[in-house]
């Protein structure tokens, strides 16, 4: 109503102008009438603009309007499922054990019975030294052993005749006491001699390097005609019943890793091929070069598919929920040190609400408290949102494995 009052009382003003205009032409002269005529339409121009400059325009109330129009939103579907959380990491497959082959004895390599790679059994003769020398000491030894059972065999009938005389009374009992001794001294020595003969034998059995398990020998070390000592290696001993793949895991991800994690491994050797295992050690050190830290994941390997050597990928389960309520995690804003999501209700508007985060990836957060199944949460939205804030929405997301 002001707004029209307005108008009618420019208006009369402007009609009253006029007439006097008009009066005032009349009674003028002819110079003066152009002239006058001239002022007149200048006035009147000028009170045209500013009644212009006074109507309200079109944009008048945009940013009233603006504030009621709707944000195009994009959300996702709250569902319910099985979230899991894998670190993949890279690493070279091991035996549970690697014992190394050492002959006990000094000599000159005469054969080596394996090649890389070699599956052996226990008591399989990997390597033997040249048997000469040990041969030639059993010799000795058993020659000598037969001499002294000879002796104390002479000595022991020589003992019982001189026993049989004593009893009878031909000699004195110093003389039998005197070949009593000598008697027991051979049979010493004959004893002496048979251990001797065992020790040349053992010594002989030294001269064949034996497989201590069953499992598979890496490479060789030593080659025939070498001269060896018990410090010299001649391969290594790999028991792959059982394995272990070693892990190097970056400084960053250390904290994620602990004993009794499962673990996942394939080999490029075996496509297709998956082995499972356990988190078994978790080494105390990080690696000053590359700043890794070693982990040992225990397999069972009874195929022994695994070979000591292997490039291996794992994927190690950091993290595993049941059944939660898990959504991207471009949904949470970060309030100092509190997490709060946009919810969309069902009128299209938006709730701010607090949420208790349990686990947050990079692509995805598990929500412990805050959410419900079905809500729709806010993942993109062109400017900050405000509570109770009218939205669009463009488009729902929903979690492949949650529908």
């Amino acid at each position: 109503m002001k707004k029209k009052l307005k108008f009618l009382i420019i208006g009369f003003i402007a009609l009253w102008v006029l007439v006097f205009a008009v009066m005032w032409i009349k009674s003028a002269g002819k110079k003066g009438q152009a002239k006058g005529l001239d002022s007149i339409k200048q006035m009147v121009a000028n009170m045209g603009k500013k009644q212009a400059a006074k109507k309200p325009g079109p944009e008048a109330g945009t940013e009233e309007q603006k504030e009621q129009e709707a944000v195009p939103v994009r959300c996702y579907k709250v569902m319910p499922m099985d979230f899991k959380d894998d670190l993949p990491v890279m690493g070279t497959v091991k035996g549970s054990l690697e014992i190394p082959l050492k002959f006990e004895i000094n000599g000159s390599l005469e054969a080596i019975n394996f090649r890389e790679g070699d599956m052996v059994n226990k008591g399989d003769i990997i390597a033997s030294l040249s048997k000469k020398d040990g041969q030639l000491k059993v010799d000795y030894a058993k020659a000598k052993f037969e001499a002294a059972k000879t002796q104390a065999l002479a000595a022991k009938k020589k003992y019982e005749i001189h026993k049989n005389l004593y009893d009878i009374g031909g000699i004195i009992k110093a003389k039998l006491e005197e070949v009593e001794l000598e008697a027991k001294s051979a049979e010493a020595q004959a004893k002496s001699a048979e251990v001797e003969v065992k020790s040349a034998e053992s010594e002989l059995k030294k001269t064949d390097l034996c497989a201590t398990r069953e499992g598979v020998l890496g490479a060789r070390e030593a080659e025939a005609g070498e001269f060896v000592t018990p410090n010299n290696k001649i391969a290594t001993l790999y028991d792959i019943m059982e394995a272990f793949v070693e892990l190097g895991i970056i400084e960053k991800d250390v904290d994620k890793v602990a004993l009794g994690q499962n673990v996942v491994i394939t080999v490029d050797a075996h496509q297709g091929a998956v082995f499972k295992g356990k988190v078994d050690y978790v080494y105390p050190v990080v690696e000053g070069k590359s700043r890794t830290l070693t982990v040992k994941i225990r397999i069972q390997n009874p195929d022994a598919q695994l070979l000591p050597g292997m490039f291996a990928r794992a994927m190690i389960t950091v993290a595993e929920f049941k059944n939660a309520i898990v959504i991207p995690s471009l949904s949470l804003n970060k309030k100092e040190e509190a997490y709060n999501v946009s919810v969309v209700d069902s009128e299209n508007k938006v709730h701010i609400r607090p949420v208790k985060v349990q686990y947050v990836t990079t692509d995805y957060s598990v929500i412990g408290e805050g959410l419900s199944e079905g809500e729709l949460v806010v993942t993109e939205t062109p400017q900050e949102l405000k509570e109770e804030m009218p939205v669009q929405v463009i488009e729902v997301q929903e979690n492949e494995a949650a529908k």
